[in-house]
């Protein structure tokens, strides 16, 4: 093999391991790893819907829970470090569910955080 196929291929792999590595810090919850198991505050399902005030503004948030039922959380223009309105997106087109842990006010559900 010469030595520029291999230089090549060596910036390749670590290119590969870089973007895998970023992918999984993005995707992390912060949480320890521990399995959360649905409550009545917790509601874990695939996103149907992401409405952004702004680019780091969430305004409300529509998910579809593994029973089918569809839920409609508020936001409010809350920041969520590590689930912005375009990450969420991103999890929407990919299939992939997150939990949200919300309260009730009233006759709406507000989101309190937002895991993986």
């Amino acid at each position: 093999m010469s030595q520029a196929l291999f230089f090549a291929a060596r910036a390749f792999v670590a290119a590969t391991v870089a973007a895998v590595f970023i992918l999984g810090i993005a995707c992390d919850s912060g949480t320890s790893g521990a399995s959360e198991e649905p409550g009545p505050d917790i509601v874990r399902g695939a996103i149907l819907r992401v409405e952004s005030l702004s680019l780091t503004e969430l305004g409300a948030l529509e998910i579809r829970d593994d029973a089918g039922k569809v839920w409609t959380f508020e936001a409010r223009g809350k920041r969520f470090a590590l689930f912005t309105p375009s990450h969420l997106n991103e999890h929407q087109v990919l299939g992939l569910k997150v939990a949200v842990h919300y309260h009730r006010e009233a006759d709406s559900l507000i989101i309190d955080d937002i895991t993986d």
